[in-house]
């Protein structure tokens, strides 16, 4: 049962004990029980308030695990179920509606919401997009197969409902028609068991946002740290001295540091990576053999500041940012700016669509309704005084430059 229990805390840590909806979507896969679903990271779930339409919007749960919300501002949802956040979205809405009623309702899975764990004695440990009716011979397939020290049995964790169950590696074989125990659901996290009689080598494994996951060697005569081992994943670029640098690449921009994970048997420890690479050597600890070392992927959006903010161009920001997080990355807005006027341009379908948007009602009375929800590409044009005339559909030539 040391696998099982592995396996379980696993699931904990990934926030994902339960992959099930709360109501149906035409977006989610086989959605399990109601009710059991904790949201996570990157999920959208839809908000409506019974005889306020006002109120009902889609929101994304953003890399720290909020959304953002009409009058609630930020509101906690990862790790909620739907009933659990509609209560709370209740109780913070009875500050201002009488009685109100709230329904909650998943409607698009987060990356995670729809994989497969494959972890142990497989040849690429990691997460595996298989969505529904997947099968344990497509999850080994998509890690590789199965390596020599492999025994005959593979350990499934069934997220939704914890259940945890052993299945025979023969199971797997190709022509086979899979029994039900074969039969896998998103969110499952298969565990391959080693031998029994296997001797341990001496290797940890790197997984998730990094440059080059995988399995890795301890050396023989010496040590490895949680540093050397994201330099070995290539979380690291290298300074003029050919020691450890700042962190580098697509991969590492993409990577949530502060959230990694070390899993060491049945205990899991966090780790924040950000810290690490701060000078916080209390982050930089020495691996073992048979350590599993997470970096989770940072849910993030782009988008663009035109016309009169401070620094005009790219900005990557969390998703579910708003125009003032877009204003804070951009420096603010100069003394020539005419914020009556600003404008957001979305491309919907291919076409644009200008979304008006009063800065100064936004930035001199917190009026919430101006502080738009952005999405991915949105471009905000901030005109000068004097140029009423110029809308930021006149930047249209450009943008294919733009969103390069």
């Amino acid at each position: 049962m040391r696998f099982a229990r592995v396996i379980v805390l696993v699931v904990s840590c990934l926030g994902l004990l339960g992959t099930a909806v709360c109501a149906s979507s035409t977006e989610a896969t086989a959605p399990p029980p109601e009710r059991a679903y904790r949201i996570t990271s990157g999920d959208v779930v839809s908000i409506a308030v019974w005889g306020q339409d006002r109120f009902t919007q889609e929101c994304q749960v953003n890399g720290s695990g909020t959304i953002s919300y009409p009058l609630l501002g930020d509101v906690r949802a990862a790790g909620l179920t739907c009933p659990e956040l509609q209560t709370a979205l209740q109780e913070r809405l009875g500050q201002y509606l009488k009685s109100p009623q709230v329904m909650v309702k998943v409607v698009q899975y987060g990356a995670l919401g729809t994989s497969v764990f494959v972890l142990g004695e497989v040849k690429n440990p990691g997460v595996y997009p298989l969505g529904s009716d997947a099968t344990l011979l497509q999850a080994l397939a998509a890690a590789g197969g199965a390596t020599s020290l492999a025994s005959g049995q593979v350990t499934v964790a069934r997220a939704s409902t914890g259940e945890i169950r052993t299945v025979g590696l023969e199971q797997a074989r190709p022509g086979l028609s899979p029994t039900p125990e074969a039969m896998l659901a998103p969110g499952d996290v298969v565990m391959v068991n080693r031998k029994a009689e296997a001797d341990e080598t001496r290797r940890y494994s790197v997984l998730g946002e990094v440059p080059k996951p995988g399995r890795y060697e301890i050396p023989s005569a010496g040590e490895v740290t949680v540093l050397e081992a994201m330099e070995k994943a290539g979380l690291l670029n290298q300074d003029r001295t050919g020691g450890p640098g700042t962190p580098g690449g697509a991969a590492a921009s993409a990577a949530d540091l502060g959230s990694a994970m070390l899993t060491r048997g049945e205990v899991v420890v966090p780790l924040n990576l950000a810290a690490l690479l701060q000078g916080d050597t209390s982050q930089n600890l020495l691996l073992q053999a048979g350590d599993v070392l997470t970096v989770p992927k940072r849910a993030c959006l782009t988008a663009y500041a035109l016309g009169e903010v401070r620094t005009q161009g790219r900005q990557a920001l969390p998703v579910a940012a708003t125009v003032v997080d877009l204003l804070n990355a951009s420096g603010g807005v100069t003394q020539s700016a005419l914020l009556s006027k600003a404008t957001i341009l979305r491309l919907v379908a291919g076409q644009p669509k200008s979304l008006a948007v009063d800065l100064g009602a936004l930035l001199s009375r917190a009026e919430a309704r101006q502080n738009i929800t952005l999405q991915d590409g949105d471009v905000l044009f901030v005109p000068a005084k004097g140029e009423q005339d110029r809308s930021l559909l006149s930047f249209l030539p450009i943008l294919p430059y733009l969103l390069k």
